[in-house]
C-alpha cells in the first residue's frame, strides 16, 4: 500500500487509490489463493479478448489491483434495462466455456453446490434463531426453515442438470455490474468465482430479481428470452427463501448505528416476500 495514496476506503479490505496519474481499485486478500484464482480469471478473459471485465489486473503478494471505473453507476434490478443486460452478461461469461477448459487446477475455480450451500445456510440460519428472532419472531423464523426444509426436500427428485458446466461469477448482485460513463458494461469482484452448471447461477439471479417483479415469475419468465430454455422443473429451486436467509444472517454483522434502520428495512422486506410465497410456490411448479 505504500506506493498508493489513498483516496477512500470502500470497504473493509477495498480502497479506491491514486497511483501516479492514474486511479486504481486497491484489494487485498486475506487468503493468497483466492486473489491467485482472480487473477487467472481476468487474464484468461482478457486473451479471450471478453469485453465486460476490468483490464489491467495485477497482482502482487496478496494485493490486486484494476483500475478505477470512474464516473461508473451500478446497475438496478428495478430496471428492465439492467435486468436484461446483466443477464445478457451473465450469458456472454458462461459461454466463454466453449472455448476454454475453466475446469483446469491453474484457475483455482472451486466446484459450485447449490444444494450443500444452501443446506449449510439453512442449519446457520436455525443456529442463529435465539439471535434473528429478537426482531422477527419466532412464528416468521419457522416459516422461513418450513419453507427451506420442504423446497430442499423437493428439490432432490429435481432431475440433475447435465448442461455443461463452466466458469461462474458467484455472486450476481447488482452492484457487481457497473456502467461507465461512456455505456460500456462491466463484470466486478470474481472473488466468489466457481465451476459448477450456468443454470445454478441464473437461479441466483432469478431470486435476487424477483423481488423487483413483484414476485412474479411468469412476468419474469416472459421479459427475458435468455430464460426460455431453462430448465422448468429446476424452477423449484426458487422456492428456497435463500434472500431472506441471508439477509437475517447479515443482521448481526451490520455496525450498531446502521442496524435498526437495516432490520426496519429487511422487516418489511419479509412482509412482502412472506405474502409473496405461496403463489410463488405455485408458480414453480406448474
Amino acid at each position: 500500500m505504500n506506493n498508493f495514496q489513498i483516496k477512500k476506503r470502500i470497504k473493509k479490505n477495498v480502497w479506491q487509490c491514486q497511483a501516479g496519474n492514474k486511479e486504481v481499485m486497491v484489494k487485498k486478500y486475506e487468503h493468497i489463493l483466492v486473489a491467485k484464482k482472480v487473477k487467472a480469471v481476468h487474464d484468461t478473459l482478457a486473451d479471450m479478448e471478453f469485453p465486460h471485465t476490468l483490464p489491467n489486473t495485477k497482482l502482487e503478494n496478496n494485493i490486486l489491483t484494476q483500475p478505477w471505473v470512474k464516473n461508473a453507476r451500478r446497475f438496478n434490478y428495478k430496471s428492465k434495462i439492467d435486468r436484461k443486460k446483466s443477464l445478457e452478461l451473465i450469458h456472454q461469461l458462461h459461454k466463454t466455456g466453449k472455448n476454454n477448459n475453466w475446469s483446469k487446477a491453474d484457475y483455482y475455480l472451486p466446484a459450485y453446490d447449490l444444494q450443500l450451500k444452501w443446506q449449510e445456510r439453512l442449519q446457520k440460519f436455525i443456529m442463529h434463531i435465539p439471535q434473528i428472532s429478537i426482531y422477527l419472531g419466532n412464528e416468521k423464523c419457522d416459516q422461513l426453515v418450513l419453507y427451506a426444509r420442504k423446497a430442499l426436500k423437493e428439490l432432490q427428485n429435481v432431475e440433475p442438470l447435465t448442461s455443461k458446466k463452466t466458469i461462474l461469477h458467484g455472486d450476481v448482485v447488482h452492484h457487481n455490474f457497473l456502467k461507465d460513463a461512456k455505456g460500456k458494461d462491466y463484470m466486478i469482484d470474481f472473488d466468489l468465482c466457481a465451476y459448477g452448471h450456468p443454470e445454478e447461477e441464473l437461479i441466483m439471479w432469478m431470486h435476487r430479481v424477483l423481488p423487483h417483479v413483484q414476485y412474479n415469475l411468469k412476468s419474469l419468465l416472459k421479459e427475458q428470452p435468455l430464460l426460455s430454455d431453462f430448465p422448468k422443473s429446476n424452477l423449484q429451486a426458487l422456492r428456497y427463501p435463500n434472500e431472506l436467509l441471508r439477509e437475517w444472517l447479515y443482521v448481526k454483522t451490520v455496525e450498531n448505528e446502521k442496524q435498526q434502520t437495516f432490520v426496519e428495512d429487511l422487516l418489511r422486506f419479509t412482509e412482502v416476500a412472506l405474502s409473496s410465497w405461496p403463489k410463488l410456490w405455485y408458480d414453480c411448479g406448474r
